[in-house]
């Protein structure tokens, strides 16, 4: 490091890669990145794409010059866990996947997370097409010539593929994941007895 102004950088990008690492994304981060510490200002925007790469095991960025837009979809195999053991949950109950009480908490995670770091030119879906080996996702879009908050969009993002780690690491903790859960009163209540 040649100044403290470097040293700046420097922990800015160390703070990316613990981001990374509560993620579970870390060993990509530093595939993808280097181990090196940059200590330069341009460190998120010369990875920017190798950043996104490392964020899920599946990522497609598509750009539309037409219309200014890009559209980003990551997929991960806890992602596609945790929906598949909602969906199951759903089933069981006999309800729509979309009325499930763990994809309302996964929705209301992502859309609350992703507009506290972005609200603005941002908009972000749940995805939940099984038809496709990564249908369960996170889809993004933005408006490329109005979009300046990248880093909070990268954040944003490693919160929430956080958050699905921790869920998943939970349900497994309590040997959840192989069961359905069952939130009805009567359950409650043999469970306290």
């Amino acid at each position: 490091m040649r100044s403290y102004e470097d040293l700046q950088y420097a922990f800015l990008q160390l703070e990316l890669a613990a981001r990374y690492q509560e993620a579970g994304r870390l060993d990509e981060f530093i595939r993808n990145t280097g181990n090196a510490l940059w200590g330069d200002e341009d460190f998120l925007y010369t990875y920017w794409s190798e950043l996104l790469d490392a964020l899920a095991d599946f990522v497609d960025i598509r750009e539309d010059e037409d219309t200014m837009t890009c559209r980003m979809y990551f997929s991960d195999a806890v992602i596609q866990d945790y929906f598949r053991f909602a969906q199951r949950h759903a089933e069981q109950a006999g309800i729509p996947l979309k009325q499930d009480v763990y994809y309302l908490d996964a929705l209301s995670y992502f859309n609350n997370t992703m507009l506290d770091y972005c609200p603005y030119s941002c908009w972000f879906h749940l995805v939940t097409q099984t038809h496709h080996e990564c249908g369960f996702g996170l889809s993004v879009w933005i408006y490329e010539d109005q979009f300046t908050d990248w880093e909070p969009l990268l954040a944003g993002l490693l919160d929430v593929m956080a958050y699905f780690r921790s869920s998943m690491e939970l349900l497994a903790s309590d040997d959840k994941t192989g069961q359905v859960i069952s939130f009805s009163h009567s359950a409650q209540a043999k469970e306290a007895a």
